[in-house]
């Protein structure tokens, strides 16, 4: 991937968060990565580092 697909995205509200949320967990599985697991997002001192787990639910 040559860009960031959300860099631009203006996250105002829950809904747009999990929207955002949505594509990109969308395009990885789209690309066979696996989003399931513990992802560290790591803001080098420009905000709260942060912890983020995907589970897959039951159908």
């Amino acid at each position: 991937m040559t860009t960031d697909p959300t860099s631009d995205d203006e996250i105002a509200s829950t809904k747009e968060f999990e929207d955002a949320l949505g594509r990109v967990i969308l395009a990885a599985l789209e690309n066979d990565v696996d989003p399931r697991g513990t992802w560290e997002y790591r803001t080098d001192g420009t905000g709260s580092d942060m912890e983020v787990m995907v589970v897959e639910l039951a159908d």
